[in-house]
């Protein structure tokens, strides 16, 4: 199956009543103020509540969205490299819920488990291939490895659990987990809410040899943080109070999922991505995953700087010089824009990727020529 048409299966998979299509973010942007885009929610409710927590109005959204994880671009150069990229896309399966009154979770994860896992059927999975991941629960400090010390048990994921088993996904495929993988314990620059995440894993090896591919999460939230003092900062969180409010999602890492459907052997040669593979080969022939991706990434972030007239802060323009830094010093310049034409022509969803080539290359020439 081609990237575009997986793409736009999830586009039009079936949505929560109220639901509406939105722009992505672009991959800088207020809610990520010393990095770059790492998922779906924080551009998104500031624009709409100006905050994380205390919602008080439903807003049910649905996007593809473009994420860059800086700590995932070194991993290109290890053995993991099969599954890392510079830059990808993550879609909601049926629309991202933010709701002002909390929903019974009971009734509303359960029906969210049973569209991913209906979904992952009809794509041509089974249920003995799908490996979720749930809270097993225990204390704060515990789960968290002492980053929150507050006295809060944190109960079972009981909700998860219960749905997979429903849904016949066999109990010895679970991942029981009690650390911050399964547990939303965040403070992305303010009061964030808490709650439960689950890892959806496909067994892309054997029976015998599985190997499991992280395809996709579910998250929702139930509680709020309490703060001492005024100052709402991570280090003056106290304790958790239940939410008045809720939110969940389906979230689908789409070239993993596409990888995981084709079969490949890594995450390089889904079908829009091999392509700037395959005229690295032709111009250098060595192939160099670390440099290919860092200047993906690159290129979609100039590619934003530009048309969105963005201005990247300090901490940004830190992480992008290590990004450049990647790219080797004697590919030159007009070897470079061979390779972002390549890039651009894939992508006919991210149309500003032509409008980024000159100004990317400007930036890598500015380093290269000392200006920091």
């Amino acid at each position: 199956m081609k990237y575009l048409e997986l793409r736009n299966k999830v586009i039009n998979w079936k949505k929560h009543k109220g639901c509406v299509g939105i722009e992505r973010s672009p991959l800088i942007n207020p809610g990520f103020p010393g990095t770059f885009n790492l998922s779906f929610t924080e551009d998104f409710w500031l624009k709409e509540y100006g905050r994380y927590v205390d919602f008080d109005h439903d807003f049910i959204f649905s996007t593809v969205q473009s994420c860059i994880r800086p700590q995932d671009i070194p991993l290109t150069n290890t053995k993991d490299s099969w599954k890392y990229l510079g830059v990808f896309e993550m879609s909601d399966l049926n629309g991202v819920l933010t709701l002002a009154k909390r929903p019974d979770f009971s009734a509303l994860q359960k029906k969210q488990i049973k569209e991913l896992i209906e979904f992952l059927i009809k794509l041509g999975f089974t249920a003995k291939q799908i490996h979720p991941s749930y809270n097993i629960g225990g204390s704060v400090k515990k789960i968290t490895k002492g980053r929150y010390t507050f006295n809060f048990q944190i109960p079972e994921d009981e909700v998860s659990k219960e749905a997979f088993l429903e849904l016949d996904i066999p109990k010895e495929n679970f991942i029981r987990n009690s650390t911050r993988d399964t547990l939303l314990s965040l403070h992305v620059h303010r009061p964030t809410p808490w709650g439960y995440r689950n890892e959806i894993n496909v067994n892309i090896g054997t029976h015998d040899k599985p190997l499991l591919l992280d395809i996709a999460t579910i998250e929702y939230t139930l509680w709020k943080p309490i703060f001492k003092g005024d100052d709402a900062l991570s280090s003056n969180i106290i304790g958790l109070e239940d939410s008045n409010d809720g939110f969940s999602i389906v979230a689908i890492g789409i070239e993993r999922l596409n990888m995981a459907i084709n079969k490949l052997k890594r995450i390089q040669d889904v079908d829009y991505i091999k392509p700037v593979y395959d005229k690295w080969k032709e111009i250098v022939s060595e192939e160099n995953v670390l440099a290919i991706e860092s200047l993906r990434a690159l290129h979609r972030l100039y590619s934003d700087i530009h048309s969105y007239k963005l201005v990247p802060g300090w901490h940004q323009k830190k992480k992008i010089k290590h990004i450049i830094q990647n790219i080797p010093k004697n590919l030159s310049l007009d070897n470079i824009k061979k390779l972002l034409l390549a890039h651009s022509k894939t992508q006919p969803w991210h149309k500003n990727l032509e409008d980024g080539i000159n100004v990317t290359i400007k930036r890598i020439e500015d380093y290269r020529f000392g200006k920091k």
